[in-house]
């Protein structure tokens, strides 16, 4: 990245610190990897929705909802079984650096499913979140690599997922009052990168929107040109200072998008690869500006490991009740 306060990490950092969100710009030699990732995903939603009673799907893992969703690696099915932010929305889960292949007859035609995604995480983690992450130590004047020193390795403590609605099958959701699709939350990561499945970059972001004050906007742009970039629970937890709010975590939703004339794109499906950037698990939630046992106000507080502390937000990202923040996109 552009070592200035000119550089597109730098500007994306600056939203970051007072919104707790912005956009990103991704170069056109990028664009076009996230364009072939996203081809072999679709190919392979198509393959394993299709195919789930069949014996040639038996080797894609399937999430078990009963278990922990900090963790999960696989495969889900649009229902509320598997949670309510997952009503509406099917996708691959990727946890803790763990990768799985999906092989079907429809696939030869399109690049491996695990190597393209591979390259989208590395695209997203290595490149996007990194970069931000830098530019974020540079206006808290931490030394260079703290986040990946102290909280890392971070890109085999995260979780990324890609998920997609498809809201033809989905028609009880149009009779939703709240026409909200996603309910509102706070994602339980440093930041979130968020990709949606449009080529190049468009008005709209498909019904993401995000709460700025007391008032909900919609996300200005979306598409393989531009990241939405998100500050996380987590960040915001650590920065938190008792004279100033810095890097608020970004309350976002889901709402109805192909009946908005803000938004380009009004098709019914919508495909999004999102990445929560999450400390190791041993990591301690201690807030930076907390550098001595002999702070008064802090010195028998008992630090909780990012582990405990995202076991917690898992199981309430179960419940039927919103509590707190939990891992959506």
């Amino acid at each position: 990245m552009q070592d200035d306060t000119n550089s597109p990490f730098a500007k994306c950092a600056q939203s970051l610190e007072s919104k707790g969100y912005g956009l990103l710009r991704i170069p056109d030699n990028l664009s076009s990897c996230i364009s072939k990732a996203f081809l072999a995903a679709r190919v392979a939603l198509d393959d394993v929705s299709a195919n789930l009673d069949q014996q040639s799907c038996n080797h894609v893992p399937l999430i078990d909802p009963k278990s922990s969703s900090s963790s999960w690696t696989g495969y889900h099915q649009a229902t509320s079984l598997n949670g309510r932010y997952n009503r509406f929305r099917e996708g691959f889960v990727f946890s803790n650096g763990e990768m799985f292949e999906i092989e079907a007859a429809s696939r030869k035609t399109v690049d491996s499913f695990a190597s393209q995604m591979n390259e989208l995480f590395h695209i997203m983690h290595d490149v996007i979140a990194n970069g931000i992450l830098e530019a974020i130590e540079k206006i808290l004047e931490l030394p260079d690599s703290y986040f990946r020193n102290k909280l890392g390795p971070t890109d085999i403590a995260s979780q990324w997922h890609l998920k997609r609605y498809n809201i033809l099958s989905q028609q009880d959701s149009i009779e939703d009052s709240s026409e909200i699709l996603l309910p509102m939350h706070t994602d339980p990561s440093l930041i979130s990168v968020v990709i949606l499945n449009q080529t190049d970059i468009n008005l709209g972001c498909m019904g993401l929107q995000v709460l700025d004050g007391s008032e909900w906007k919609e996300i200005t742009h979306h598409g393989h040109g531009i990241a939405v970039i998100f500050v996380g629970s987590v960040l915001s937890h650590l920065v938190k200072t008792q004279s100033q709010l810095m890097f608020p975590a970004a309350k976002h939703r889901v709402a109805r998008w192909w009946s908005d004339d803000t938004n380009e794109c009004n098709s019914r499906e919508r495909v999004a690869a999102t990445l929560f950037v999450r400390p190791h698990g041993s990591a301690l939630m201690k807030p930076f500006h907390i550098t001595s046992i002999d702070d008064a106000d802090e010195s028998d507080k008992k630090y909780q490991t990012f582990s405990e502390w995202n076991e917690r937000i898992a199981r309430n990202y179960m419940k039927k009740r919103r509590k707190n923040s939990m891992n959506a996109d």
